[in-house]
């Protein structure tokens, strides 16, 4: 689905910079309990739809690491105390939105970062972004995020699974994964200026073979990413790599690795039409 959006907010919302003894003062969530509250997994509902059980069983029990192996340069399950510019990761939470609608696939939740924004642009991405001091834990975030960014009900969301924090040395985040059912699928859009369009892609087109590739970087030996063809947008990086994982907890993927082409992440990015503008430089 794709709609014009409406400007409300600058494209990198400021983080709360203010101590934790400041935010307990203010009425807001110190980061030690929001850490906290993403250590705990989210309530069941019951008995999950057969197509969730295997996903949610190891995704509440599996480390992200072993999850998403196929991280970009810069990405670890390791979060550091300190940045590369010395100060603290900036905590942040996405949604991974999975849904069916009644005799459909599966599908997840994707949106497409406008490309003149200052950071991430033109990436496709989960909606997320980073935690506010109102925000009790990163269930909490990833929903108020998601919402903020496409009209999604919360309401009509279930989450399922919390995931360890994933580190991006680049931007400093500290990034947790939250896995949610859409129980009652309502219409989406964008509804800021910092994504261009939303879509639910069918996970059956995320796991077609012929959809899929490995991207390298010429000069690193040893080193490449899973990625994904979403009709001429490519799919990679962070997001990439759990998309990976995702397919496999949740025994969707089809073989693969054999016949996948290892492109070159930057000629692959300028043939897409993300409107990414990555250099080498940026890698640095």
């Amino acid at each position: 689905m794709t709609s014009t959006p409406q400007s409300r907010t600058p494209d990198d919302r400021t983080p709360d910079d203010r101590t934790p003894d400041e935010r307990v003062r203010g009425g807001g969530v110190p980061l030690g309990d929001w850490l906290a509250g993403g250590r705990r997994q989210p309530d069941l509902p019951g008995p999950l739809p057969d197509w969730l059980r295997p996903l949610v069983g190891r995704a509440r029990r599996t480390s992200t690491d072993r999850a998403t192996p196929g991280l970009p340069v810069g990405g670890s399950s390791t979060v550091p105390e300190l940045g590369p510019d010395g100060t603290p990761p900036r905590p942040s939470a996405v949604l991974v939105l999975l849904g069916r609608e009644q005799g459909q696939d599966p599908t997840v939740m994707l949106t497409h970062r406008t490309p003149t924004l200052r950071s991430h642009s033109g990436q496709l991405a989960f909606p997320g972004g980073h935690r506010e001091s109102v925000d009790a834990d990163p269930v909490a975030t990833a929903l108020r995020e998601a919402t903020e960014e496409t009209g999604l009900d919360p309401s009509g969301v279930t989450p399922l699974a919390v995931l360890d924090p994933l580190y991006i040395d680049r931007t400093n985040h500290a990034v947790v994964p939250v896995i949610g059912w859409w129980r009652r699928p309502v219409p989406v859009a964008p509804a800021t200026a910092e994504s261009d369009w939303v879509r639910s892609v069918p996970l059956s087109e995320l796991s077609d073979p012929a959809k899929r590739m490995y991207l390298g970087i010429p000069g690193t030996r040893g080193w490449r990413t899973p990625a994904f063809d979403v009709d001429g947008y490519l799919l990679w990086g962070f997001t990439g790599a759990l998309v990976d994982g995702l397919l496999k907890m949740g025994e969707w993927e089809q073989p693969w690795t054999a016949t996948a082409p290892v492109l070159d992440l930057f000629d692959a990015l300028a043939q897409s039409r993300n409107g990414e503008t990555l250099t080498p430089e940026d890698l640095l």
